[in-house]
């Protein structure tokens, strides 16, 4: 029989955290003492988890959020009407389903990063992206250029498992890059080379002919998944370009990575991040976390997502799904992920589910899209405007 449960979008004092979703096992605290960012409403089975992530909660509990706000009470009302017109997005979509833009995804594109060579040799320097880039904003008023995003998945996981995080917030308004470098268990690249093919990225968005033309690559939003997610805070803390963070259920150094020459704690940059100026002028990065309580030996207590939040010092939220293994947030799992990493009892879908409402609703509230004619639109050049492929920029 499935059991509906509504939760109340504020932060909850830990002694009532368990009660908080208690029967799904999904946690939900955030920083400052404030209003989690949206009102949840989850069905569950024995099978899945239904949620229904709302919009207009959204945008009155992070106002709340970022400034601090002490009196939860006040925090427990909807948006008004004139916030909720001030949005593009509509009031009444569901940021657990798919947006209200339409995807396209450009053929795969090689790069090779020839600014990092000699840190890089070879096929070392090589890139493979794919972007997904959404279509039809004009309907309802949303114009290019869109938010640029970044997913990082996790060590030597391939792009592949991570698709539907690319297409789902494409969907909400996000141009949005895959990525693989070319690396091996015996042949790996390290935390600080690693970084600097992000930067590399948003170098080349800002570049490229098509790409540039529909991103802003100047509001990027960072998305990583086990040590994917390290290396998105790392590239946060020197890059002012980055203006929020979503992670899934990062890792920080391990005894499989120690801490030394390459290899810097995430955890110790997240305490710098609350006072980093970004590009926009504000202070602090927010964060976003989604973390597995079975992470076991993939993601171990003394690096895992639990430590991130404790260290961040901006405006943070983190959920806790204690059902769920490190490696089933993946779209698929191999039978050796299946066999060294523990498997909780909600399917890996609705961890998936869960995470994507997560990693939407925390774009949507901190780097919102351009209205149709807004000034926050970027004047290009010429150059820029020249699309080399002319059948590639009718995909965007």
């Amino acid at each position: 029989m499935d059991t509906a449960l509504a939760g109340r979008h504020c932060c909850l004092q830990p002694t009532s955290l368990q009660s908080w979703f208690v029967q799904s096992q999904v946690l939900s605290v955030c920083k400052p003492r404030c209003s989690v960012p949206f009102k949840v409403t989850a069905t569950l089975s024995a099978s899945s988890v239904t949620l229904n992530v709302g919009r207009r909660q959204l945008l009155a509990g992070f106002a709340a959020m970022t400034a601090g706000a002490n009196q939860l009470e006040s925090n427990l009302q909807p948006a008004s009407e004139t916030e909720m017109q001030s949005s593009i997005i509509p009031a009444d979509l569901n940021y657990a389903s798919s947006g209200p833009f339409r995807v396209a995804r450009l053929p795969r594109i090689e790069h090779t990063c020839h600014k990092l060579f000699p840190q890089c040799l070879g096929t070392q320097c090589l890139l493979r992206l794919d972007i997904f880039c959404p279509k039809g904003g004009s309907s309802f008023g949303a114009a290019p250029p869109y938010p640029l995003a970044i997913f990082t998945g996790g060590f030597l996981v391939g792009s592949g498992a991570y698709v539907s995080y690319a297409e789902r917030l494409a969907s909400w308004g996000y141009v949005t890059v895959l990525y693989d470098k070319a690396e091996t268990a015996v042949d790996n690249l390290d935390d600080v080379i690693s970084v600097k093919f992000i930067q590399e990225i948003m170098d080349w968005c800002g570049s490229h002919p098509v790409v540039s033309r529909v991103s802003d690559f100047s509001r990027v939003y960072l998305c990583g998944h086990s040590r994917g997610g390290k290396l998105s805070v790392l590239a946060a803390a020197v890059d002012p370009r980055v203006v929020a963070l979503c992670l899934l259920d990062p890792v920080d150094n391990t005894v499989w990575a120690p801490l030394g020459p390459g290899y810097p704690s995430a955890i110790q940059a997240l305490k710098l991040l609350g006072s980093k100026q970004t590009i926009e002028g504000t202070a602090g990065v927010p964060l976003a976390l989604v973390g597995s309580g079975l992470g076991g030996d993939c993601a171990p207590k003394a690096a895992n997502f639990r430590l991130f939040y404790e260290a961040c010092t901006a405006p943070s939220w983190m959920v806790s799904v204690e059902q769920a293994g490190h490696f089933q947030f993946l779209d698929k799992q191999s039978s050796m992920q299946r066999a060294v990493c523990a498997q909780g009892r909600l399917p890996d879908y609705s961890v998936r589910q869960l995470s994507q409402a997560v990693m939407v609703a925390w774009a949507q509230a901190t780097i919102p899209l351009n209205r149709d004619g807004s000034e926050q639109v970027r004047t290009r050049s010429m150059a820029t405007r020249t699309c080399l492929k002319p059948s590639l920029q009718r995909l965007c």
